[in-house]
């Protein structure tokens, strides 16, 4: 199969790889769409140590099924949306229902070759079939939305509350609709390039600007950064009130301290 490679940092070739062969429990996916993620662009910079080279990247996929191993009940033509992580199950960790933090932890497009091919090797477990109405397309956003979700689990955004979201680009957005429609009464959004902020506005939120010293008001009850950039974390921080309280759910670099 054809495939997009990272031989090493820096170094992408586009060839072949050997057709995927499910094993007991595993699914062959044909690709239908993959998504680029902040941290292929870290893998292709080499500041992703977990991934090893040559790897074919791509974690946010959705596609149909094409064989199935033994064990397996999913039936070939099943459109699906994976998770990428691959959680070992056994350590402290997983058994504490805390896979993000396993003692093993490996996925699909990061440690392992991924969806950036016609197809891939992925466990059953970690397949989701998508309803007829939802596109391939639509499909690889499940895994960026998924982690959406549990950022917004963790925040506990109430209704009535004000929001600052600071990062206006795809994870941004996609916080910024949920947060809206977990009730929050006012979402501000913003981000450094003023060209991001007019999707922002048709999305829903209520001011945006490129500054927070730009946006009129009180501080906010709570603020996320979608970022990974120190200083948009200590803007998302300062922009709040007594009280309030800060999602960092960019990755932000080793390096910074404070």
């Amino acid at each position: 199969m054809k495939a997009a490679i990272w031989e090493a940092p820096g170094e992408l070739r586009i060839g072949g790889r050997p057709d995927p062969t499910p094993e007991a429990g595993e699914l062959v996916v044909r690709v239908g769409a993959c998504g680029l993620c902040g941290t292929d662009v870290h893998i292709a910079d080499g500041d992703f140590p977990p991934a090893p080279y040559p790897l074919v990247p791509g974690h946010e996929f959705a596609g149909e099924v094409v064989a199935a191993g033994a064990g397996v009940e999913l039936e070939e033509g099943a459109r699906v949306a994976v998770d990428p992580s691959l959680f070992c199950g056994h350590c402290t960790f997983c058994r504490a229902g805390r896979g993000n933090l396993c003692a093993d932890w490996n996925a699909i497009g990061d440690t392992v070759d991924g969806a950036f091919a016609e197809y891939v090797r992925v466990p059953v477990a970690n397949a989701y079939r998508l309803p007829d109405e939802l596109s391939l397309r639509a499909g690889a956003l499940v895994e960026p939305v998924s982690c959406a979700v549990r950022g917004l689990h963790r925040l506990r955004v109430a209704p009535g509350e004000s929001v600052l979201v600071v990062g206006a680009g795809t994870m941004g957005l996609i916080l910024g609709q949920l947060l809206l429609r977990s009730g929050a009464a006012r979402v501000a959004m913003l981000d450094a390039n003023p060209a991001k902020l007019p999707l922002a506005e048709r999305l829903g939120a209520s001011a945006t600007a490129t500054s927070a010293e730009a946006l009129d008001g009180a501080g906010f009850d709570c603020a996320v950064d979608a970022t990974g950039a120190s200083k948009a974390i200590e803007a998302a921080f300062d922009a709040l009130k007594r009280g309030g309280r800060l999602l960092v759910f960019g990755v932000a670099s080793g390096d910074p301290r404070r």
